[in-house]
């Protein structure tokens, strides 16, 4: 197997880098953050792999109950976990982390990374005749998957309690997806092609609404009336007049006059000498920060 024919999987997740790159200057994500998580999702296909062989996850032709087993319980929660956790190590804490809709973003880009390299693993083995069957059905499908815990990341990000419920509730819904895709994968293997295009209509429906969820309603819950910083320990948004982070409980020190500040209700960065958030118009009052105005020179 020439080494060309192996790499043709990597196409999409070229394809998604150079599309990014090429409009970064229109989005909230650094190219730089993308490019980590990306490559993080790749890495992250090694212990995946390595867990399914020991686990025996693999999809098979066999008994109907063992391969729904397999699917749902093995496959999907396995594969789903490590592309979570590409997310979560390489930006979820970051403060560029800076709205909902970035946790269907950076989920669909660390699916790329991972779809890569399983693409990679598949058409080594198959041939490059599975290069289709990974482009148009495979692919697609992991960025769905994720993009269900992706919402679930967008959201707890920004809220103050239930992180983790929020984003175990996403993780279980993609791992029943993709179970659920590998089953019928196993039980009509050469039916596949149509027997799929119900369950990813579905998946398609459903992240769109997610989508425009996040685009339709504001970005983020309000926390408060007044300025808001991010947290040292956690980098979650807190209340400057907090004495705690109301998520990891560290305590909130005395920031500087120059530290980043945002708005309590839209998190527009704010100008401490402005009554007023820029974006939203909310009153804020950081008069005391504000630069004193140079004295005009005597001549």
């Amino acid at each position: 197997m020439s080494m060309p024919h192996e790499f043709l999987g990597v196409l999409p997740g070229l394809a998604w880098l150079a599309f990014f790159y090429a409009t970064r200057h229109k989005r909230s994500q650094s190219f730089g953050n993308i490019l980590r998580v990306f490559l993080t999702g790749c890495v992250v296909t090694v212990p995946a792999v390595i867990v399914e062989r020991l686990t025996g996850a693999g999809i098979t032709e066999g008994p109907a109950v063992h391969s729904a087993l397999v699917s749902f319980l093995l496959i999907g929660p396995i594969e789903e976990f490590f592309k979570l956790l590409a997310v979560w190590l390489a930006v979820y804490r970051s403060q560029d982390f800076r709205e909902p809709l970035d946790g269907i973003i950076y989920s669909l880009t660390a699916a790329l990374g991972f779809s890569s390299v399983e693409n990679i693993i598949f058409i080594a083995v198959i041939g490059p005749d599975a290069f289709w069957s990974r482009v148009l059905y495979a692919t697609p499908a992991h960025l769905l998957f994720a993009s269900m815990w992706g919402y679930s990341l967008g959201v707890a990000r920004f809220q103050r309690q239930g992180e983790l419920v929020t984003v175990g509730k996403g993780l279980l819904v993609a791992s029943l997806l993709h179970g659920a895709y590998d089953a019928v994968v196993a039980l009509y293997p050469h039916a596949a092609r149509l027997s799929l295009l119900p369950l990813m209509a579905f998946m398609v429906w459903l992240m769109s609404r997610r989508v425009k969820e996040f685009r339709n309603t504001s970005p983020f819950l309000p926390i408060g009336d007044g300025a808001v910083i991010a947290c040292p320990s956690c980098h979650a948004y807190a209340l400057e007049t907090e004495a705690a982070c109301p998520r990891c409980g560290s305590p909130m020190p005395p920031m500087e006059t120059d530290a980043p500040r945002y708005c309590g209700h839209c998190r527009a960065p704010l100008d401490p000498c402005r009554d007023t958030c820029p974006r939203c118009g909310t009153p804020v009052n950081l008069r005391s920060l504000c630069p004193p105005t140079s004295l005009p020179v005597e001549r």
